[in-house]
């Protein structure tokens, strides 16, 4: 029998990976968790975006005339606020009720804004800017002064230098979902990686595979096998996303979220195999599942602090100097570079060089990887301390 050379064996081992993983029920039940978890994300946060941006408000005969001022108010700061007159009696009885979020009574010099609990800051807001502004259009009036003339004076007008993006929203949406994405395949299939080499450490499969080749090779080979899985359902969960968002009327640049998503599959291959690596790697050192876990939970640290300042971050301030160094560090570029690329923020040889950056950081840590994998996937028992993994002592 010829022996294998080492890209067949290599492919050999991807092959077995890849196709056991999508034949399996896993696979499929994965798949289907992950669509009803992000629709039911998204429904979710639609429903509070809904409820934090409406508000219905109680108004008495005495603070009917401030309608037009709160109406006007509540425009400007995004809240959709519906005026419901009643008396003061009743009106106190529905917003205990629940049926009013808020009532507003007295007169000038001793409005009163009640609550059931608590009332919400918005609508304070909006609520004292319209007195306020009422307060002083009366002023001025008193005094022979036109409003509207002296507002026309005050108008301050807003332009950037660089023309405002019509499309900035849905690259914000389109980075998120991004985001997500990398953070779920990436840590899952990563989490993955280890566990198949913990198994089959345990079960001794590892040294019926090692005799027929080599231990870079059966590495190299689970790590791919494992990443194309990834990569499929990365795929399959994109193309419904854009599908959705496309005919629901959400999108309407499908070619944006086609450039982001390609962005998301070239970051998501660097990410995997420098996390993938190390999982491996990890995973090695131990012969039972129990002890993996305190093993590898300093990994998830390095993808929930991208995460983390994506989502709470770059949406407000795309252009953070801490997010634009962090996007070209390793182990943290594959989910900050790709949102600040979607969001305008980062220049395509920006992409390029912190791609490059981070293909070097994957060569040195494959190769550390390997020599860890190497020297403590046959050993078993207690776990090999990574100094000597690296040793090979």
């Amino acid at each position: 029998m010829t022996p294998l050379t080492p890209a067949q064996a290599v492919l050999l081992v991807a092959r077995r990976e890849f196709t056991t993983q999508v034949r399996s029920r896993s696979f499929a039940i994965g798949l289907i968790v992950t669509l009803v978890l992000f629709g039911g994300i998204g429904a979710f946060s639609a429903f509070v975006a809904d409820q934090s941006s409406s508000a219905t408000l109680g108004v008495t005969a005495e603070t009917a005339p401030l309608g037009e001022a709160l109406t006007a108010t509540a425009g400007t700061q995004g809240l959709d606020l519906t005026l419901v007159p009643v008396e003061d009696g009743p009106g106190r009885e529905q917003v205990d009720a629940g049926d009013l979020d808020a009532l507003l009574t007295g007169s000038a010099g001793g409005y009163e804004l009640l609550g059931r609990d608590s009332v919400d800051a918005t609508v304070e807001s909006v609520v004292g800017t319209a007195v306020q502004q009422q307060v002083l259009t009366e002023a001025l009036a008193g005094a022979g002064v036109d409003p509207a003339a002296l507002a026309a004076r005050s108008d301050v007008a807003v332009a950037t230098i660089v023309p405002e993006d019509p499309n900035r929203g849905q690259q914000l949406a389109v980075a998120l979902v991004g985001t997500a994405l990398l953070f779920f395949s990436v840590s899952g299939y990563g989490q993955l990686v280890a566990t198949g080499v913990v198994e089959e450490k345990q079960s001794r499969v590892v040294e019926l595979l090692l005799s027929t080749i080599k231990p870079w090779q059966l590495l190299s080979g689970k790590v791919l096998g494992l990443g194309a899985v990834g990569l499929l359902q990365l795929v399959i969960l994109g193309a419904i996303a854009v599908a959705a968002a496309a005919v629901s009327g959400l999108l309407a640049v499908p070619a944006a979220a086609a450039g982001m998503f390609a962005m998301v599959v070239v970051w998501y291959l660097l990410g995997f195999f420098l996390f993938a690596a190390l999982y491996a790697a990890l995973g090695s050192t131990v012969s039972r599942q129990e002890e993996l876990g305190t093993l590898v939970a300093p990994m998830i640290f390095l993808l929930l602090i991208p995460f983390i300042m994506v989502v709470n971050l770059l949406p407000n301030d795309p252009r953070n100097g801490l997010a634009a160094v962090l996007s070209f560090v390793p182990f943290f570029s594959q989910t900050i570079m790709p949102a600040r690329y979607a969001l305008g923020a980062a220049p395509l040889w920006e992409v390029g060089v912190s791609a490059l950056i981070a293909v070097v950081a994957i060569v040195v840590v494959v190769r550390l990887a390997g020599r860890v994998y190497a020297n403590s996937i046959l050993r078993t028992g207690s776990r090999v301390g990574l100094v000597e993994a690296v040793r090979g002592s």
